[in-house]
């Protein structure tokens, strides 16, 4: 069914979206406007406007946003197609036409949620008869209160071949194989999928029943703990979250959502009173998952077990998290302790346990920094090198530029604490105790070979031309060097002609004495200080901490090329075990290297060009015994 965009606006003015609201929100006039305390979490004064000429709602504390047909979805959990089909009824207007195979395709999907209504209250029923006294008993040893077993609907399926067509004998046999009640093989007669199982429904975001997980209670060779309907024209297990309907409201008002692995952990945690919890089906959390919990919290919590397999669970989830960051939006980890899911914490330590297990939840970039430290030994240099290839490859998959970029950084800066930790000094030295009246009666000169090297290294291209340009900023500003070394100092190992140039600058840098009131430049540079530069290194800079940061910005380019020179390296050394991938892997990192080039070349032809010639004489004015200083006439940007 298509909908044009002109008959949804339609629509929107049709519905007053005040009066919508107010069905379930008590809304109160101020002005030309409605106020309520937000539906969508907990408050005490009211934030949350509504404004009908313009059509929206808004809440100034959480952020919650949209107008009528959001309003439908987000509160009611109603699906789209869903919503409009509500609003369209209450404003008398006529559904546009509809396709005949989707129309034949609904007609089916509602003799399906028929069938799965009329099974779970045959399960339930079943709980409660004699039969059913192993799977109430189990129940009663699990601890689950009635209240939980009412609410989440267990029922039973009895050891029986035939017992759904008995008891479901009005409706039409293809349903009950369609709605993965039966299985159907050809040559044999249907038989009964669930057999001597603990039931549990399965809902849509409407709480409608549409498939069913079922826990077996006496052990048999070959059968499955836990088996789950197979996918149906109305489940498919890569878009459904277990209890998503139940957990979704109660997310909205704690802020909170929390996906286990398994609906008994979810059912564990709503017996504790914890009902923000889901989890995924019979499969991995995937992109589709995400999105379904984005909608209701901007960073859900993952709580896996500790374990090799939670921790493999973790990593595939990360990585499908990773392209799909945004502005806002990410995970949390919560790591369980080994050997124990939240119904063993709960029982063994309270929910108390459990609770402070959600609240040391890492942020995602620190669990995956976490997770590739712990892949591997980190005893050798090219194992850092790996784990560093390894976290600018999943840097690279993110598709968002500002996130992406934000990532590189950290986790370059994360890499650059671990791997070049800073050298113990020789000796103790009392700390420096600055007087408003300090000159340094004599300046420390810049080698007269680190000049000329500067100048030819310059010619060098478009990598070497940035890295001098680094370095003569660093020498304007040698307060900025301390920020930086540890990046030099991985640029030097990297690359044997940068380090040539690296290593004289940084043994000169040893040397200084840098002061909050003077570097090696007097009080004559002025406003040139690193705090008050006009010019930021990659281009126009309002203050201070924009101008370090493009510092940064562009060393760590400098740095990340090697690292993808050697990961290229890598996917090609793999072409024989794995062709495919390698070829893909080698595609992604060529595009990524000559965006990097491109970008390197950019910035070094803008320095360049902003920055005046540097002389000779310039640093060779810092060897006059006269006191004066150099720099007078330099300009390094």
């Amino acid at each position: 069914m298509a909908l044009s965009p002109q008959w949804l606006d339609q629509l929107r003015t049709r519905v007053t979206l005040s009066s919508v609201i107010m069905r379930t929100t008590k809304l109160q006039r101020a002005g030309h406007e409605w106020k309520a305390c937000c539906p969508f979490h907990d408050e005490k004064t009211p934030s949350f406007t509504v404004n009908d000429a313009k059509g929206f709602y808004h809440c100034f504390g959480c952020g919650a946003h949209g107008d009528v047909i959001r309003w439908m979805t987000d509160q009611r959990g109603l699906q789209f197609m869903d919503a409009v089909k509500e609003l369209a009824a209450e404003a008398g207007m006529d559904m546009p036409a509809p396709d005949p195979r989707e129309a034949q395709r609904a007609q089916k999907r509602a003799g399906l949620h028929d069938a799965m209504g009329a099974a779970q209250e045959f399960f339930v029923s079943e709980l409660a008869s004699q039969r059913g006294q192993v799977a109430r008993d189990y129940l009663a040893k699990r601890g689950f209160s009635s209240a939980i077993m009412r609410e989440f609907g267990f029922g039973y399926a009895p050891d029986e071949r035939q017992a759904i067509p008995k008891a479901l004998a009005s409706l039409p046999p293809q349903f009950l194989v369609e709605g993965g009640l039966r299985i159907a093989i050809d040559g044999k007669d249907p038989y009964d999928r669930f057999r001597d199982r603990l039931m549990l429904p399965i809902h849509d975001v409407r709480g409608r029943v549409i498939a069913f997980g079922g826990r077996i209670l006496t052990p048999k060779e070959g059968a499955p703990k836990y088996l789950n309907s197979p996918e149906t024209p109305l489940f498919d297990k890569g878009r459904t979250l277990y209890n998503v309907h139940r957990a979704g409201p109660a997310a909205r008002k704690s802020e909170r959502i929390v996906v286990v692995e398994g609906y008994m952990d979810v059912i564990a945690l709503a017996n504790a009173g914890i009902a923000e919890g889901v989890a995924p089906l019979g499969t991995a959390l995937t992109e589709n998952h995400i999105a379904e919990l984005w909608r209701h919290v901007p960073c859900p919590t993952l709580c896996f077990d500790g374990d090799a397999a939670g921790q493999r669970a973790v990593r595939r989830a990360i990585e499908r998290a990773l392209p799909l960051l945004r502005p806002g939006h990410s995970l949390k980890i919560a790591w369980l302790p080994a050997g124990l899911d939240p119904d063993d914490l709960i029982k063994a330590q309270g929910v108390a346990a459990f609770e402070q297990v959600l609240e040391k939840a890492q942020p995602l970039m620190e669990a995956l920094w976490s997770l590739e430290a712990r892949a591997a030994p980190l005893d050798t240099p090219e194992a850092k090198a790996g784990l560093k290839a390894r976290l600018l490859a999943h840097v690279e998959t993110i598709e968002e530029p500002d996130v992406r970029s934000l990532y590189r950084r950290d986790l370059l800066d994360r890499f650059s604490a671990f791997a070049f930790p800073p050298r113990e000094r020789s000796r103790e030295s009392a700390p420096f105790q600055p007087r408003k009246d300090w000159r340094r009666e004599r300046i420390e000169p810049v080698p007269r070979a680190l000049v000329q090297r500067l100048e030819t290294f310059s010619n060098g291209g478009s990598r070497p031309a940035l890295l001098a340009e680094i370095i003569r900023h660093l020498v304007a500003f040698p307060q900025l060097i301390a920020d930086h070394k540890p990046a030099l100092h991985e640029l030097g190992q990297a690359d044997r002609e940068s380090q040539l140039l690296i290593e004289p600058f940084l043994e000169w840098s040893e040397t200084l004495e840098v002061r909050s009131e003077s570097a090696i430049f007097d009080r004559r540079w002025g406003s040139r200080s690193a705090e008050h530069s006009a010019l930021g290194f990659l281009g126009e800079a309002t203050d201070a901490a924009t101008a370090r940061e493009d510092l940064a910005d562009a060393l760590g380019m400098l740095v990340e090329r090697p690292a993808l020179a050697a990961a290229l390296k890598a996917a090609t050394e793999r072409f024989q075990i794995d062709p495919e991938g390698a070829i893909a892997e080698q595609q992604r990192l060529l595009k990524r290297i000559k965006r990097l080039d491109d970008h390197i070349s950019e910035i070094a032809k803008d320095r360049i060009a902003r920055a005046k010639p540097v002389r000779n004489t310039d640093f060779d004015a810092s060897t006059r015994e006269s006191g004066e200083r150099i720099g007078q006439e330099t300009d390094f940007h």
